[in-house]
């Protein structure tokens, strides 16, 4: 009854439940005709289809007659279907039937939209754009379609949803490809389930009920994998006929962080800068526009071809024009792709079963190239979500499959500042929170978390009253945070009651002592001793030559910069500045962070304006968090920085004016002494 056509619409007729509008033909003019009732575009296939092989989306006359004369030469004796491509979402549904009662698992969100084969896709879970509302619909459409085809065991189905109706594209009464996947995420062995089911147990005997089941408190998405590379002359543009070899799953706190997982285990490179060349179809170029603008945020190098340029040049964007193969010889865009400086490429042009057509040559040199190329706008448009996100390979959690959390957990914290620095503070005393790497990023999204510079675990030490474990907000560990000791000192004092006018606070750069002082008996100020500054080159790590570098001219990125390089803990890169106030930060700050043919451990940068021999401004770009409202360590490098360059004189306290407020600087032969403010902002949980 699922496979049979003509059973299978009587089944919807009678169970009131819609798909999309289609014809059975057997000629050329039958298929035309028909095409042209249906409307482009409309979806051609014969009659039986695995892996939805010979399948395509025909957008006029010319698409179907190509398609029927290489079907008709094959001498078929069954009628080639002809739909209504309707593109919408595409939802998926592993059920599980006992003859009365449905187990629901979840649903899957395929986020491309429907046209390319499920296979092919990346599905998400918990669907995400699906509501309560919709949830029941699905719900109900699934129990009648299991109930009036008599299944017994799982039965995988998939939906489209468009303009809040539901359409059925097809019912598979046996296991799929997301069982594993869904198993894995729920909790639920739906083969276990499926056979005791078949053998003859009811599901309202069994511990999992029926309906839906309780949803994960993780997100996961499957990402297909593809073998491209093997398959000589195969057109990597994706469509209804499966191209996949396999598949990966993902699973994080949030959708960003399993889908950089499963963008990375598939094989996708992450790159974070580069250049992008689009190419794509007219009916794309409106939703290509703000994909674009988001490669352009991250700095990516925009490339098109002139019509997808056009497009991107009106939306305000810088591009750079580039002619197809048949267009130029020389200058074409088979020789961008070959001059190393296209890192991804957006290509849904014309497709075909033609190897000598430009669009295919060019997908085909990227495979062999080894460029990723994204052959559907919601792929691009995923992929760049997730490089905009935080995330990482050093920064995601490290999830246990056997061992999954079946809700989710709550995170109390402490907010706290020093001169504008905001960090999360989490009480790790008692016991210690698991992947503090991950939950930096998730914690300090100013829009999606608590918002914050980073996050601080203050935990037991052996050598000291507490220690200070930090964060930033790209996850990766800090060696030293001269705004953050200061607030752990406040909260050991106020918080935990630890009474003690001086404290010793364990650092991954050692350990710190400090000076508490209070007013109405809590601390407001503390002055940190942050040790002795280091200004060899190997010991900052920096490669400059010399037992100093002071004021050493450097070439960053083309243009010039005399530096003075300071260790505090962490490396960190003083320029002195009268265009303090004005400096793009957001372009030339990563520039700086990433010259790591200078400082191999990346760098914090400060740049600097001298007001007078005792008063100093600066704004700072931190390695991992960017331009941040003050930076402590930052401060004292600037103060050892401005003495060594002959500004201001050592064992003389400097005012330091950062965005967030003032710090004081001591410098002196043996360490460097740093006095600030301290205050608890507010206090709460947060579930993760």
């Amino acid at each position: 009854m699922a496979e049979d056509r003509e059973r299978f619409d009587e089944l919807l007729e009678r169970l009131g439940i819609a798909r999309p509008k289609g014809f059975s033909v057997l000629t050329l003019d039958e298929a035309l005709k028909a095409a042209n009732t249906l409307e482009y575009p409309v979806l051609l296939r014969p009659s039986y289809v695995l892996g939805g092989q010979n399948m395509i989306i025909a957008f006029n006359d010319e698409d179907v007659n190509e398609y029927m004369k290489i079907i008709l030469a094959q001498g078929i004796e069954n009628p080639v279907l002809i739909d209504k491509y309707i593109q919408g979402k595409e939802i998926e549904v592993d059920a599980i039937y006992d003859g009365k009662d449905v187990l629901i698992p979840g649903l899957m969100e395929h986020v491309e939209r429907a046209g390319i084969h499920s296979g092919d896709s990346i599905a998400m879970y918990p669907a995400k754009h699906i509501y309560d509302d919709m949830y029941k619909k699905l719900a109900d459409t699934t129990i009648a379609l299991c109930d009036g085809l008599k299944s017994t065991g799982i039965v995988n189905i998939q939906y489209i949803v468009k303009d809040n109706r539901i359409y059925v594209i097809e019912v598979n009464p046996r296991a799929s490809r997301t069982v594993p996947y869904m198993s894995k995420v729920t909790g639920i062995p739906m083969v276990d389930v499926a056979i005791e089911v078949s053998l003859g147990t009811k599901l309202a005997d069994m511990d999992y009920g029926t309906g839906f089941y309780r949803q994960s408190p993780y997100t996961a998405v499957k990402v297909p994998v593809f073998s491209f590379e093997k398959l000589a002359d195969v057109d990597t543009q994706l469509g209804p006929e499966m191209k996949s070899t396999g598949e990966v799953l993902g699973v994080g706190r949030n959708l960003s962080e399993a889908l950089y997982k499963g963008l990375v285990a598939a094989g996708y490179k992450m790159y974070k800068r580069g250049g992008v060349f689009i190419t794509v179809r007219n009916s794309d170029k409106m939703e290509i526009v703000e994909i674009a603008k988001k490669f352009d945020s991250m700095g990516f190098k925009l490339y098109a071809t002139h019509g997808t340029a056009d497009a991107l040049r009106q939306a305000g964007m810088e591009v750079t024009a580039v002619s197809k193969i048949h267009e130029s010889d020389e200058n074409n865009t088979m020789t961008l792709l070959e001059s190393g400086r296209i890192n991804y490429i957006i290509s849904t042009s014309a497709k075909g079963r033609l190897p000598a057509r430009d669009s295919v040559k060019l997908r085909r040199r990227a495979v062999m190239l080894g460029i990723p190329c994204l052959t559907a706008v919601d792929t691009a448009d995923a992929l760049a979500d997730s490089l905009m996100s935080h995330f990482s390979e050093i920064n995601t959690e490290l999830v246990d499959i056997n061992n999954m959390r079946d809700k989710r957990r709550k995170i109390n914290f402490t907010k706290m500042q020093g001169c504008g620095n905001d960090y999360i503070y989490i009480d790790c005393m008692e016991s210690m929170v698991s992947s503090p790497e991950s939950l930096s990023v998730y914690m300090s999204d100013r829009h999606f978390g608590v918002g914050g510079d980073g996050i601080v675990l203050i935990a037991p030490s052996k050598v000291a009253d507490c220690r200070m474990i930090m964060f930033n907000l790209d996850g990766s560990e800090g060696m030293m945070c001269g705004n953050a000791i200061r607030c752990v000192a406040k909260y050991m004092y106020d918080e935990r009651g630890h009474k003690k006018r001086h404290m010793k606070i364990e650092t991954k750069s050692g350990i710190k002592t400090l000076e508490l002082m209070t007013s109405g008996g809590e601390v407001v100020r503390v002055k940190v001793d942050m040790g002795k500054a280091e200004l060899c080159p190997p010991k900052i790590p920096c490669t400059l030559p010399g037992d100093k570098a002071v004021n050493v001219p450097v070439n960053i990125d083309g243009d010039q910069y005399n530096i003075t390089a300071v260790s505090m803990g962490n490396p960190h890169a003083v320029v002195f500045t009268d265009l303090v106030d004005v400096l793009d930060l957001n372009t030339i700050g990563p520039k700086f962070e990433y010259s790591t043919d200078i400082f191999p451990e990346r760098v914090n940068t400060e740049f600097v304006k001298v007001i007078d021999d005792h008063t100093l401004k600066m704004r700072v770009w931190e390695r991992g968090s960017g331009e941040t409202m003050a930076c402590g360590t930052g401060a004292c490098a600037t103060v050892v920085a401005a003495c060594e360059n002959g500004f201001c004189r050592k064992g003389e306290d400097i005012r330091v004016i950062l965005k967030g407020g003032d710090l004081m600087i001591r410098y002196t032969d043996d360490t460097v002494y740093m006095t600030g403010n301290c205050a608890k902002v507010f206090e709460g949980s947060m579930e993760v």
